[in-house]
């Protein structure tokens, strides 16, 4: 099978609507296609994540597409932020609605976004920053309130990198899937999230893998999935986790 978990809609970052992501899917073949729109903070609002008004218009949105497009899959699922601190509001939100899977993220190191722009980075101490990001990254991995943990290793989004890395220590004791995630291939960095050395290392300690595009666009639904595939399984892996109602199920891939 071929499941795409990972895209957003004209609620947060992406635009159209989850009817227009499974027109794509069903044009490139895909089983199944979840939606995971950045879900609201606790406590502020941004340009990228929904309003805690918007849940009920998204929720509609998918149930909408899942009426249309009744010959494909369409999971409804949320991309969430691990924030220390903030893991009632995840427990809270989880509660809400029937929801089929969360996509955890580590966006933030404290209030400095990660992702936002090359020039954040200039500066930085970019080991201590990656040994930052992947402490918080452990910390999501081992809550137990994701189901799958997005582009595993985001720092390296625009080019900044340690010259050696050491991720073992981080994947201990990892209570979810990690995502395969094509979307790296569209940044900078030209390459996909995690990188072949660390999901080895996952694949080592049977940690699953989901499959994402991160698509904010629908013509990305399903992007390069043949290169994610070829890699997951140069890596050593046969099957990726679908989810519904947050229980996981293995599936040949």
């Amino acid at each position: 099978m071929l499941i795409d978990y990972h895209m957003h809609t004209r609620l947060t970052d992406g635009t159209g609507e989850p009817v227009d992501y499974a027109r794509v899917a069903i044009a490139r073949g895909l089983d199944e296609i979840g939606c995971s729109d950045h879900a609201p903070l606790r406590d502020k609002e941004t340009n990228w994540t929904q309003k805690k008004s918007d849940l009920p218009v998204y929720v509609e949105m998918v149930r909408c597409a899942q009426r249309e497009f009744p010959q494909l899959n369409i999971k409804l699922g949320l991309e969430v932020d691990f924030i220390p601190g903030h893991e009632d509001w995840i427990r809270e939100l989880a509660g809400m609605y029937p929801w089929d899977y969360f996509l955890g993220s580590v966006h933030y190191i404290g209030n400095w976004p990660v992702d936002l722009s090359a020039k954040e980075w200039e500066g930085r101490d970019i080991d201590q920053t990656w040994r930052e990001y992947f402490e918080l990254w452990a910390q999501a991995a081992r809550s137990g309130l994701f189901d799958s943990l997005a582009h595993p290793d985001l720092p390296k989004k625009f080019n900044y990198r340690p010259k050696s890395f050491d991720y073992r220590p981080y994947l201990q004791d990892v209570r979810c899937a990690i995502e395969v995630s094509t979307a790296g291939l569209r940044k900078p960095c030209r390459e996909i999230y995690p990188s072949v050395e660390f999901l080895r290392l996952a694949r080592e300690r049977n940690i699953p893998i989901t499959l994402g595009s991160d698509a904010h666009l629908a013509e990305d639904t399903g992007a390069d999935f043949d290169k994610a595939v070829a890699q997951a399984r140069a890596c050593g892996y046969t099957q990726i986790c679908r989810f519904t109602q947050r229980k996981r199920e293995l599936v040949k891939m």
